[in-house]
């Protein structure tokens, strides 16, 4: 029988990061209002492609910041939100850099309007609605101190969710290895927010280990 390997240091670092599924700050009061919004979007990105990289990034926004604003937390689980609404903005990933600002922009800002409508529809309190439009907007390169908040959430559950998803764009020819490769290190080394950076680069390395294990079971 083959013994178990051990964890090395970096998955021990990476394992004592990583907040608990869904996990709520301990101790902290949250309004009603949050409360009964919260159930509402997981059951709204359910059958979204990329849902656990969302509830990541929530759960992501709250481990870095655990006093971060509820509107904050609401922006990270719905900011890519606009995929789900048909005639956004499309990335030629083969030829356009991950960092396009045409492409990023309209992809961010479409999103900062989708949201703040879907919340509204859902009776969600106005000033909340309003308030997730400009970190939504900031969540690719971050400005604000919210927006690097955003910007770091949204990498590191991107590199802590998506290793497959990435290597799935270069095995079936969307983007070459190498282009693919570029998403993982822009997510991981793009991050502004100081404690968050240094999170979002141990999982860009894990990342890419798993990326290259997926490209050589091909």
């Amino acid at each position: 029988m083959q013994a178990s390997r051990k964890p090395d240091m970096e998955e021990i670092e990476i394992a004592a990061d990583a907040p608990a599924w869904r996990e709520l700050p301990s101790g902290r009061e949250l309004s009603p209002e949050f409360l009964e919004l919260r159930p509402r979007i997981y059951t709204w990105i359910e059958d979204y492609y990329d849902r656990d990289h969302l509830t990541r990034a929530g759960d992501w926004m709250l481990a870095l910041a655990p006093e971060a604003p509820e509107y904050l937390v609401v922006a990270a689980l719905l900011h890519d939100l606009e995929r789900k609404v048909p005639g956004g903005p499309w990335l030629e990933m083969a030829e356009v850099s991950w960092d396009d600002r045409d492409y990023n922009d309209a992809h961010t800002f479409r999103s900062a309007v989708v949201v703040p409508t879907w919340l509204t529809a859902y009776g969600a309190d106005p000033e909340l609605a309003a308030a997730v439009a400009q970190p939504i907007r900031e969540h690719e390169f971050g400005g604000s101190p919210d927006g690097d908040l955003m910007q770091a959430a949204d990498s590191i559950s991107f590199l802590e969710t998506n290793a497959g998803l990435v290597a799935g764009w270069a095995n079936s020819g969307k983007c070459s290895p190498e282009k693919a490769l570029e998403k993982l290190r822009w997510m991981g080394e793009r991050v502004r927010h100081p404690a968050g950076s240094r999170i979002a680069r141990r999982y860009m390395d894990r990342a890419i280990g798993q990326f290259e294990e997926l490209r050589m079971e091909r």
